[in-house]
């Protein structure tokens, strides 16, 4: 039992610093990157560090499998290089109980990592992409000069012009038809602003047109309660990606497009990459065991190193690009999400397996 903390408090101490740094590092790319926005609106030095602060949750969970290998690595080469390595083997430590030591350290931070994106970095993401939007004086942007266009149940469409970084939403157009796609009513109103306590929406300044035959009523008010399916979680995809996204809020708005006869294949790739990104820290600390050598007699220790390191990258960017990939030629969204990370899983066995032989 001794030996187990020692090597998982180890690798836990190694994998912290190296997620420390390239976080920094993230960071300060991102702040170099933002230089050129400083003096337009309120966007000021200290909104700059604000906004780079609260993308660091982000930062931590995207780079969190790439520090897990980096940092067992690392640990188990200098347990190796102070000969600690081979005391601990020769006292009767099997390769199979440090595959079990290792293998609880990767689940240890598959939790951290599915809660870091789960519930702290999605919040954090959204608040520095607004904060951002509100000292620059933008508003969020959509594809179409016309704004925003969604279907609301089965025969109403909204049109919404613009939707502001407190999800204020201004240029409300609401069209009700019938059965057989008559317009029957249609509502204008200036201005919406969500109730986050009775979770609905107050429209401001309305003018309502009620058609039945070729009769036309219109009714003006200062208010008026929608009763709508939307609510301001929709609008956030258009401030943060799919991938930024919780699981939970990527299930909700899946719903909601499929309920609409929407496309739902790049959220359901976000969703399924989303669930399974965790694990590749469990798939990550095992293939660092591939890279252990019984003693340092004749091995390249920092070859080692480097090897694995590319292998980590390489891994980051083509899951990436496999999740591009699988956008544009519409692949089936749970294989391209599993793919790659099973490819890793089998990789790091054979290793292990090997490396027992």
């Amino acid at each position: 039992m001794i030996l187990y903390w020692y090597i998982f408090r180890k690798c836990l101490f190694n994998t912290i610093v190296v997620l420390f740094a390239f976080t920094m590092l993230f960071g300060i790319f991102t702040l170099l990157g933002e230089l050129g926005n400083l003096g337009h609106g309120d966007f000021t030095i200290s909104a700059l560090l604000v906004y780079v602060f609260a993308l660091v949750p982000n930062f931590a969970y995207l780079l969190m499998p790439l520090s897990v290998l980096i940092g067992v690595m690392i640990a188990m080469l200098g347990l190796v290089t102070y000969s600690e390595y081979a005391i601990i083997r020769t006292s009767g430590m099997s390769l199979r109980k440090i595959t079990i030591i290792l293998s609880t350290f990767g689940i240890f931070f598959t939790i951290i990592t599915f809660s870091l994106g789960e519930i702290v970095s999605p919040y954090f993401d959204h608040f520095a992409k607004s904060y951002k939007m509100i000292k620059l004086k933008q508003v969020v942007s959509t594809n179409l000069q016309s704004g925003i266009w969604s279907r609301d149940n089965n025969n109403t469409f909204v049109n919404i012009k613009q939707v502001m970084p407190d999800d204020t939403i201004l240029g409300v157009n609401i069209y009700y038809y019938n059965e057989v796609l008559e317009l029957v009513k249609y509502i204008n109103a200036n201005e919406g602003d969500f109730d986050k306590k009775n979770k609905s929406w107050t429209l401001k300044d309305v003018t309502m047109q009620e058609y039945d035959k070729e009769l036309v009523k219109t009714t003006t008010l200062p208010r008026l309660n929608w009763d709508t399916s939307i609510d301001p979680s929709y609008f956030s995809v258009l401030v943060v990606s799919p991938e930024e996204m919780s699981i939970f809020a990527l299930l909700k708005y899946i719903d909601h497009l499929s309920q609409n006869n929407q496309s739902i294949r790049r959220y359901e790739i976000a969703f399924w990459s989303k669930l399974l990104y965790p694990f590749t820290c469990l798939s990550m600390a095992m293939l660092a065991i591939a890279f252990i050598p019984n003693n340092r007699r004749n091995v390249n220790l920092g070859g080692k190193l480097f090897v694995g390191i590319l292998i980590g990258v390489a891994f980051f960017f083509a899951t990436k690009l496999i999740n591009y990939m699988a956008v544009l030629f519409a692949w089936n969204p749970v294989l391209s999400s599993v793919i790659p990370l099973a490819l890793l899983f089998v990789v790091g066995w054979s290793f292990i397996i090997r490396h027992d032989g």
